[in-house]
């Protein structure tokens, strides 16, 4: 399974945990009923990963949303940025634009509209603010 499919699955099921109030093993076993849905070690550590530093990782995007409450975002786009935030703030073998441009994927394939420009400039602006930081 290739980092996109594995991004694709962790989705699914961090988005589900945020309607289930679920724990890490919970959805493992959710996933485990539907059989669309694999789960790889990277699918597993983006769930824990999320699960396990939410609170901070919704902190971080209520900082770059702009008129927008984080409740009031869909959770679809809410779940994709978790999951990049998680990347970009946790995952040290994945760059920043490559995350972003996962998101904004998933934001395409599961939302449209409007979702892919939100999710890109939420996630482009956290980057920027990173990279200001570190100069």
């Amino acid at each position: 399974m290739n980092r996109h499919k594995a991004r694709e699955n962790a989705f699914l099921l961090v988005f589900e945990s945020l309607f289930l109030d679920l724990g890490f093993e919970k959805l493992l076993c959710i996933a485990a009923e539907m059989e669309e849905i694999k789960l790889n070690e990277y699918s597993k550590k983006i769930i824990a990963g999320v699960l396990q530093h939410r609170t901070e990782i919704d902190e971080k995007i209520k900082l770059f949303l702009k008129n927008w409450e984080i409740d009031r975002i869909p959770m679809v786009l809410r779940a994709i940025l978790e999951i990049s935030f998680y990347e970009i703030l946790y995952v040290q073998d994945v760059d920043p634009p490559v995350s972003i441009n996962e998101a904004v994927e998933l934001a395409k394939e599961y939302f449209a509209d409007d979702g892919p420009s939100f999710v890109n400039g939420v996630l482009g602006n956290f980057v920027k603010s990173i990279n200001l930081k570190e100069n």
